[in-house]
Formats: C-alpha cells, structure tokens, sequence
C-alpha cells in the first residue's frame, strides 16, 4: 500500500536518507483561448529517495494508464543507479508523495517528464560514489556499483543503505551530473517484464473499486436531465425540489445532499444507496432542447461560431489553387466518441478538516486536486490524491468527477463516502472525444505534382470542468475556447503552397481529451488526401509521399515497412482479386505525432499497411493485419512499446470502424454497449510490429503516435479494395453496403495483366470447389489431436453469454438431455425410419464428451459432420444448417459448451439398420446433400430479415424438424422447404404457406408463439416444441423479432398484412417503435396472450377514445402493479424507461391506430410532463 511510503514532508525530515530534489513549477492545466495561465509559485518537488532500509524510492507526477511506464521509469532509475528493478520502488501520482509534473498525457512521460528523474538519479550517483572514496580516501572513478553494492580495488565494500544510514542529505539537480553511457546499459533498451502484471493477474492488487477504509459509507449520485451538456445558464439552475420523504421507507439510510444541482444520497450499505438513487423523487425545472441535430454533425461544426487561426502560410496557394490542372476540395469528418472505460468509475473519499484524502482513479492527480481545492474553497495543500489503478482512458472519463462526488458526500456525513456511477451515468456524462471536421483544398498541376494544400480543421473545444464544479455553481458554466485542434495539423511533406488554418470554436458536446486528441482526425484528412492525390497522379502512394518526405528517419520508416509489409505498387485500386463475395485491398498511411501546445512536440514516427477484407453482400469490414512500422527513438523497455502498439492498434482499429456516440433528445443516446459497439476479440487483426533500431537517440512518447496513422490506413485499403473513397466515420457495415448498392463500386481496370490475374483467381476458386467436393466424399478423415481442457477463466464473461443464447437458439440441451439425465450429457434416444441413435454428450468431459476437442475439431463436426476421431456423423444432427454459422457466433458457442461443467456418461451405442450403421457411407449422403442447405445474405432484404434467415437456417435448424425429408434422410428443399414433418410421432406443422391452420401465421402471432409459446390462433407450444420455446425464451426479442420476420415472409399473405399494418402507422413512425418495442407483446393487434390475464384489446380501450389522454399517459407512466382482481394480470410502468417524448409518441400513435377517427390530442408532450411531475393529480 501507498500509505506505507512517507510522505515528502516526512521525507524531508527523516534521517538516513539522501534526498534529491528541485524546485518545480507546477503546469497551469488548460487555459482558454485569450486566457492568462494561473502562475503558480514553485514547489519542492522529490524525485529520488535513497534510504537505509536498502531499497530506492522513485518519484513521478504521471501515472502508469496500462502503458507500463511504472516499469520503464524503474529501469531508468536502477541503470543510472546500478541497481536491481527489486531494489526500486516507484511512486506515481499520489499528490503528497510526487513533484507536480501536470496531467497523463500525450504520451509524454519518456520523452519529457522521465528527464529530471534521470538527472536525480545520476545526481544520487556521483553523491553516493563520492562519499565512499571520501571515506576510503581513494578517486571515484576507481570504484564500480553493482546492485546497490559500491566496491574498491581492494576489496572493501559497502551499500548505498549503509552510506545514508545516520545522514540526512538533500541535493539539487544540477544537471551535470554525468550519465551513464548508452554502451554500459545493462536493463535500458532490453525487455523487461512488467512490475505491476503479477499484482494484476493474482488479484492482490487493490483497484480504486475494491477500496474499502474504515467506518466507510456508500454513496449514489443523481445527475441532472441536460447529459452531455456543461454550459448555459441551466447548468447548475435546474433543481425544483427534492422529496426525501420518498425513501424514508428505505432501510439505513444516512442523509440525502442536495447543493444546487448536485443531489447524492448516503446509506450504511451499497444495496441501500443504489434503490435510494433509484426511488429519491427529485423534480427538475423543465428543460429545452439545446443541442443542434446532432444527426448532422457536420452541419452542427460548420454553424458553431469559430476563431479562425492561421498556423500555417507558405508560398501563394491561392494562385496556385487557381492554376492547378485539376483541382480536388474534400471533406472529412471525424464523429463524436468515448473513452469508453470498463469502469464504471469509482472514487473513495474521507473529508477531514485538516488533510482530505481521496482515493482516486485519475489521470490527472494534481489538476484534480487542484480542482477539489476549489471546489472546497481550501488550499491544495488540504487535499490529498491517492492515485488508484482503475479502469483505463486516455483521456478524462468521470474519474475526477465521481470523485469530486464523494468529497463533497463525505463532508456531508463526517466519514468516510464511495461512490461508483452506474454504467448509464459513466457513458451519458463522461466527456467525450470531441468531432472534428476537416475541409482540404488542393490537386494537382499537369506533371502530377501537387497544386497546393489549404487545411482548414474545425475542432470544437474540450475544457470539461470537473462536473461538481459546474453542478454546484462553483464555476460558471461559460462555453470556453480551447487551441487544441492544431495538433499534428500541419502535414509531414514539404508542399511548397501550403496553409493550414484551425478554427478554434466552443464545445458543442461536453468533451474532454481523448487519445489521439485532434491528431487522429488530422492525420486522416491529411494522410487520405495524399493517397487520393497519388492514385489521381497515377503513382504509387508510398513512392508518392516518399518524394514529398524531406525527414531521414520518416523516408528510412515508410520504406521499411513498405518491405515488411511485401508492398507491391498499385496506381489504380481494385487490383486484388475476389475470394468469393469478399473485396480484398491494401492501404498505407504515415504520421509523426506531434503533441503539446502549438508548435508542440514531435513524438514517435509511426506508419501502417492495413490489409482489409469487405464482404460485398453485407458490408463488413475486417482489418485482417496491420503491419505497422515504428521509431521511438531509444526503447527503454521494447516489450512494453511493443504492447503499447498493439493496444493502439486494436483501439484506433474500433473507433475507426465502430464508434461513434448517437443523441436524441439533446442527450446522449449511447447508455451502455449496445448502443456504442467495440472491436470484439475476433475481430481483432493480426499484428506484425517493426519497431526501428534507434538506440542512440533520445526516447519519444510511443502510445498515441502508433494510433495516429490508423484511420487513412484503413479507409485508404477499402478504397483499394472497392474503388470508393470514406471520408466519415465510422466505416460501419450500413455505410459500406449502401455505397456499393448505388452502383460507386469502382469497374477493375481492364489491363490484360488484370483480366489474367481474375481469370486465375476464377480458375482458383473452380478447382479449390473441386477440391472440397472431393474432400467431403472422401470417407477416410485424419482424426484431430486431442487437447487439453482449457483453463476456467480462458473466455470472457461476454462470450460465454453469447455462447449460452447461441446453445439457446440451436437448443442443444434439447437434443442432448435425456429424460432426468444431466444436461448436455446425451443419451436422448432418437427415432428415424432408418433406426434409432441416440445423443452424444457434449459436456466438456476429457473421456467421454468433447474434453479434449479443440476448435477445430468442433468446428469441423458443426460445419462437416465429421467428429474429432474422423468419424462421419449421422445427419440427424443438423450439421447442414450448423454450417451456415459464422466463425464469431461458433467460437462463442464452443467457449459456452467447453466451460460447463463436465459430466461422464458413456455414449448409448446406436442402433441403426444397413446401410446407415456403416459410417463411412455417410461421406456419400455428405457430397449429395451437405451444401443444400447453405444461405448467403439477400442485399434486397431488411437486415432484420436477413438476421431472421440466419438464426432459423443456422443454428435454430429449424427446417430439421418443419421440413419433410426425401428417401434419404436428407431435407426436401423448394415449396417442401419447412412444409411440416414428423419428430418423434409429432408433427411439426408447416411455417409456409403450405400451413394447414385455418389461420395462415403472421409475423407477430410466430413472435408471440416463439416468445411465450402460445398463440390465440395457433394454440399452445407442445411435444419437443415446449422445451424448445424455452430455450427461445433466454434470447433478446430482437432476434425473437427477426425470426418471426423471415418466418412470416414465407407466408403468402404475409405481405399483404405488412402492408396494412405499414400504413396505419407511417404518420408516426416513433409511437409504432415504442409501441412495438413496449406494448406489442401483451396488445398486438388487440389481442395479446391469455396465459397472464386479460390483456384488452386496445381498439377498445376508452382511454384511447377519451377526450383527454390523462388516464392513458398514466396508465404508460405508472403501469398496473396491483389489478382489480388476480386474473387481469398486471402492467409494467414505464415512467423509468420512456422519456416525455416517447410517451407523448407512443399515445398519439395509439389514438391514431386505434381511434383514428378521433381528433388528436393536443400538447401531449406538456401533459406528459405535467403528469410525471404530478402523478396524484387525477
């Protein structure tokens, strides 16, 4: 624990020790835009303590993110030391231990704030050798140090512990103190292994969440209705009231605080507070919308009021613009995003009047001391930050806010208060990573040269106060301007007509600092724009930018990873040749990272070679491998910057193709992940790292610099792939599919070197086709090597929860449970005209289930019907339909199946007549039918629809039993395809139009049957279809939804009903989402299920055909938590999940649908509101 290291002041009156300290100006923190920085006077900052208990305490204001710069900062200190990496001890961020040294970021650590711990350490070092020759009276340079051990020519020895023991020395860097020669490092420049992964991986370490101190109570925030905004006079203005008579019923609590805006409650136990923060009725002022629309993001910069700043201004590009050959005005927009932590974020605090402490899991310890200082109006010298491993950020999530919460919850109470957000709260009010739009102007002149550059970058600024500041009025919530959209805008080539002009403007979202602050979007406009130039030029894009780069170590970087990466010269796209229904194409981009304030500071040179693979029927981008070159100057720890690279590559890769944060309402939309999606493990690319030989020059910051490039690398390998160019992010699915459905999908080019290498490609494909063929007849397959089971803890809770939904969908334990016998275990028996089989056990039992199955070997069962032994299997188990799985979906269902737990039950032998008891003839069946069954996406289809195929021909193998069955055994397809079949002396009735039932299905009776297994027209759910429907029960009605969609389209008068519903609805397309979403289940179309009670039929409901909508809204709002009688069943509220817009849609479409002959209400946004805020009104 931190607590045991002394404090500086401690240190500073301890004897046997040797201190080396200096004087420190402590860094401003951001200042607006025509602001004075605060000067604050200097400090005394420690940076080595060398005491006598044999160990070296080293101190750094920064904090180790992940980044691994505990360990790196060590090895600084035990080289210029010669010291173990045991004998060191490194303190970071803890406000009373660490010299100011300003805020985690831009990847300065290294490169800047490493410098004067280097200098103390060798300070330390001339000191300690100096007093040993002194006391030995022999020259320092005859004496040599190894771990902390100083030795002379005759032997004698003696430690650093024993040469402080008793002293007390203090020194100033001087900073000729002299440095230890590059040739003589012994743990600089050679992988080290991180200090803090052993506390991690074993659970010793304490994060920031585990924290507990004594007497300590828990605390719960409720924040304002205006989530991401922090300017305009409402900020800290909106509180009406706050009834605390509304938890009086709530065991232990301890007191509810309320200072302006800010509203928190405390309880004696976590459980408390949370159903406190839920139930607390806490009445807000009304609010207006004072968003722009934010669905038009670049609309909203361009009509935000902006400063312009020129950085920039060579040459003449006006005239130059004006006489190019062909001019080439683009625009590229960068989106809203998050940080995105794990988190939530958690903080401890315990207010005294003397010293506060607070245990925090900032990255920025002095700035937000500095805030809690003024926050409690007290010196910052009456705040203490404890710095906590927490959730990772690159950036500022609500690490300083929650924290700021505590503090002010424990002054309140007297003790000790924690506080942790709820993941709602994290996403909805955690500054985000700013938009960014960039508009270029240039071309080219007739040569292929280029024109000019005129960069114009809009960057909406990114202060966000510490949230307490602004909630309790302690700031004023004053749109500030902030020069941070210059950072890497000025581009790498030397453009002889060149201007770059930023536009400083005032946030438009609340937004902080995010990884790659402004440089990323920079660098896509700018690194995009060279490759459409090259391209437009006909010129290779490497050997493009290679003749406008005048840095020696930038030409020696691009041309190396041009090599490592087997770049071949391209001048058109679409060169690649097809793999099926996949567009294949390469990209390259380069960026030096330049941070800090402008000029600002060059960081590490880094350039990427992206292979991407685009499904053409779905549009899904893969970034299949990312070869990224990298110059850091000297390594301290090339492990460590070899992991910070792939860390960069996996983040930038997700923002580039996933993130982006939606609004509605003037609010943040994205609460939790399902609204703001990330790369998931399979979808993370290989990664070849080369990292540039540079040990001899000094280091540069290594994280954010490797990200930099990432965006144009892979936006320019789509347009390789495709011929179409992205200039917005995310490059979502939906995006690309739409390009290349309007026909911009570029024509190859028609050189005879092209047509040969397509015709190969075809000829490829032809033969590879054959190849398979022959594979799956063949009857003889090598088994697959047994593995071991692996280890709990292997997959993440995540995928396992999707494994356990996929199991639900393909209802293994269905078919793999027999009567009163352990799930999964196999046994059940299985009738078919061919004899009976029974179930294998799929538990992850090593002798007697799938134990010892490695991937592949379930892959190759799930896909080919060919288990783990080599052994065909019998077609009863649907491998036909299994294969249509993707590699996401199968992987996931492997990991759920693998970490069960294992159950031993030998297999009951198969009774089956000839010729199906002889395996190897199953390979016959395979060539005849196992490719039958195949889908493949219908781009003419709704998404939902395709999911709906997916989930019904893939793993819900539906057609096994709905479909009947040829002599063979095999599916009949065509008309017959699910036309009803027999299981077990069952029918399994028809789901075409084929049907039997005196009423045809429709999408919402097949939604309501798969959802609860009963339908008014269709009856119960029964025989093998009951546990079935069970399984169904466990998925999102998303999917439940979208089967029933693709179900319903195999009904004739399917389309018909679609219509009708269609334009009853079209006038409110709002209302009909959240009636579908929220009241379908129970009131579709008038008629809900019966097994809950009554559910009326809406076209009757008086308070649909009332005057006024007061019974309705309330109804929605309050719900039915206690009925008439118990047969009538009961009603959710929904005043907790539907906002006033919502409700107000969802009542005006009920009007509309169900009483349209009715005049519309009027004002029902009001009236909602009016009702939530006066629920005993009427």
């Amino acid at each position: 624990m931190t607590d045991a290291i002394p404090s500086r002041d401690q240190w500073l009156a301890k004897a046997g020790v040797l201190l080396i300290v200096d004087d420190v100006l402590p860094p401003s923190g951001p200042v607006a835009k025509g602001g004075t920085p605060t000067v604050k006077p200097k400090e005394l900052g420690l940076f080595i303590a060398v005491n006598d208990d044999g160990r070296v305490y080293a101190f750094n204001g920064h904090v180790d993110l992940g980044t691994g710069i505990r360990t790196s900062l060590a090895q600084i200190v035990a080289e210029e030391l010669d010291l173990t990496m045991e004998q060191v001890c490194m303190v970071l961020g803890d406000t009373e231990r660490v010299p100011n040294q300003g805020a985690t970021i831009a990847s300065a650590t290294l490169q800047i704030s490493a410098i004067p711990l280097r200098n103390a350490a060798a300070e330390a070092r001339r000191f300690l050798l100096a007093r040993a020759a002194q006391r030995w009276s022999v020259n320092p340079q005859s004496l040599k140090v190894e771990a902390g051990v100083i030795s002379a020519e005759d032997g004698r020895t003696t430690t650093y512990s024993e040469l402080v023991t008793g002293e007390h020395d203090e020194l100033r860097i001087s900073g000729d103190a002299p440095l230890k020669a590059t040739a003589d490092y012994r743990l600089v420049g050679k992988g080290a292994a991180r200090v803090d992964i052993p506390g991690k991986a074993t659970g010793e370490l304490t994060y920031v969440h585990d924290m507990r101190v004594p007497d300590m109570l828990h605390g719960r925030v409720i924040r304002p209705p205006y989530a991401g905004l922090d300017c305009g006079d409402f900020v800290g203005n909106s509180l009406l009231s706050v009834d605390e008579s509304s938890i009086a019923h709530i065991p232990g609590i301890v007191a509810v605080v309320v200072i302006r805006d800010f509203v928190g409650v405390v309880a004696l136990r976590e459980e408390q507070a949370i159903k406190a923060a839920q139930e607390l009725l806490v009445h807000w002022k009304p609010w207006n919308n004072q968003l722009p629309d934010m669905s038009d993001v670049e609309q909203a910069i361009r009509d935000n009021p902006r400063v312009r700043r020129t950085v920039l201004d060579q040459g003449n590009v006006d005239e130059a613009l004006a006489a190019a050959s062909q001019r080439m005005p683009r625009t590229y927009l960068w989106p809203y995003q998050m940080h995105g932590s794990i988190g939530p974020s958690c903080g401890v605090a315990d207010y005294q009047p003397g010293v506060s402490r607070i245990w925090s899991g900032s990255q920025n310890p002095h700035l937000l001391r500095a805030d809690l200082a003024w926050l409690l109006e007290c010196p910052e010298a009456s705040i203490d930050v404890i710095r906590m491993e927490a959730s990772g950020c690159y950036g500022r999530n609500c690490a300083d806010d929650v924290c700021a919460d505590a503090l002010l919850l424990s002054r309140a109470v007297g003790k000790p208060v924690r506080v942790q957000l709820t993941r709602e709260q994290e996403h909805l009010w955690e500054p985000k990573g700013t938009a960014q739009l960039m508009d270029v102007d240039g071309g080219l002149n007739a040569d292929g040269s280029i024109a000019a550059y005129d960069f114009e970058t809009s960057y909406p600024s990114n202060g966000a106060p510490t949230l307490a500041l602004l909630l309790t009025g302690r700031v004023e919530p004053v749109a500030a301007m902030f020069e941070m959209g210059d950072r890497t805008s000025i581009p790498p080539y030397d453009i002889e007509h060149m201007r770059v002009t930023i536009n400083d403007m005032a946030p438009i979202v609340r937004a902080s600092w995010m990884r790659g602050v402004s440089a990323l979007p920079n660098t896509f406009a700018h690194e995009s724009y060279i490759d459409e130039l090259a391209f437009a030029a006909g010129v290779d894009p490497v050997e493009y930018r290679l003749r406008y780069l005048k840095d020696e170590r930038a030409i020696d970087l691009v041309k190396s990873t041009a090599e490592r990466a087997n770049w071949a010269p391209r001048t058109a796209p679409m060169q690649t040749a097809n793999e099926d229904h996949l567009l294949r194409g390469r990209g390259f981009a380069y960026a030096r990272y330049i941070h800090s304030k402008f000029p600002g500071f060059g960081a590490a040179w880094a350039a990427w070679v992206a292979d991407v693979a685009i499904d053409k029927q779905t549009g899904d981008v893969s970034v299949t491998r990312v070869v990224i070159g990298h110059d850091s100057g000297m390594m301290i720890n090339p492990a460590g910057v070899q992991h910070q690279i792939h860390g960069n590559v996996i983040q930038s890769t997700s923002r580039v193709l996933k993130e982006r944060v939606t609004f509605e309402e003037s609010t943040v939309a994205s609460k939790e992940w399902g609204g703001y999606p990330i790369l998931t493990f399979p979808e993370v690319p290989q990664i070849d790292v080369l990292m540039m030989p540079r040990q001899d020059q000094p280091p540069m910051g290594a994280g954010e610099s490797a990200s930099v490039p990432s965006a144009a690398a892979i936006a320019n390998a789509i347009y390789d792939a495709t011929g179409i160019r992205f200039r917005e992010l995310p490059i979502t699915p939906e995006r690309v599919l739409a390009a290349l459905n309007a026909g911009t999908l570029g024509e190859p080019a028609k050189s005879p070197e092209k047509r040969r290498k397509w015709l190969f490609g075809s000829l490829f494909a032809a033969f590879g086709a054959v190849l398979g063929m022959a594979a799956t007849a063949w009857p003889f397959h090598s088994e697959i090597a047994p593995i071991a089971p692996p280890s709990a803890g292997t997959w993440s809770k995540a995928t396992l929860e999707r494994g356990r939904l996929l199991a639900a969908v393909g209802d293994c334990a269905v078919c793999h449970t027999a009567p009163g016998g352990a799930s999964n275990a196999g046994g059940l028996a299985m009738h078919t005209p061919f004899g009976t089989l029974y179930s294998s056990n799929i538990t992850p039992d090593e002798k007697t289930g799938i134990g010892n199955w490695s991937y592949p070997a379930f892959e190759r069962a799930m896909r080919d019907g060919i288990g783990r032994d080599g052994r065909n299997l019998y077609p009863a188990f649907p491998y036909t339909a299994f294969r249509n799985i993707n590699d996401a979906d199968m992987q996931a269902l492997y990991a759920y199946l693998m970490s069960q737990a294992p159950v031993s039950q030998a297999p009951v032998p198969n009774a089956m007549s000839f010729p199906f008891n002889i395996r190897p003839l199953m390979a016959g069946w395979n060539t005849l039918f196992l490719r039958r069954g195949e889908i493949t996406v219908q781009p003419q289809r709704s998404e939902q629809w395709n999911r709906g195929a997916y989930l019904v021909n893939g793993l819900g193998h539906c057609a096994a039993c709905h479909s009947p069955r040829n002599l063979m055994g095999a599916e009949k397809g065509g008309k017959a395809f699910l036309a009803g079949g027999m299981v077990d002396g069952w029918e399994a009735p028809a789901l075409n139009g084929l049907s039997k039932a005196p009423t045809p299905w429709t999408e919402d009776q097949l939604f309501t049957y798969l959802s609860t297994g009963y339908s008014d027209a269709h009856g119960v759910a029964t025989g093998p279809m009951g546990p079935v429907v069970t399984e169904l029960a466990k998925l999102p009605k998303t999917d439940i939804r979208a089967m029933a969609v693709y179900l319903a389209s195999l009904n004739d008068s399917g389309a018909a009903e679609a219509q009708v519903v269609a334009a009853a609805t079209l006038p409110n397309a709002n209302g009909r989402r959240v009636f579908e979403g929220s009241c379908k289940a129970c009131h579709a179309d008038g008629q809900g299920p019966k097994l809950f009670g009554v559910s009326p039929s809406l076209a009757t409901n008086t308070n649909v055909h009332s005057d006024q909508p007061d019974n309705l809204i309330k109804v929605i709002l309050q719900g039915i938590s206690t009925p008439a009688t118990k047969d009538l069943g009961y009603m959710p509220a929904f005043k907790d999940s539907l906002s006033n817009t919502q409700v107000a849609d969802l009542a005006a479409y009920l009007r509309g649908r169900f009483a349209p002959d009715a005049p519309q209400w009027e004002g029902l946004e009001k009236t909602v509101a009016h009702l939530r805020a006066n629920p005993g009104t009427h």
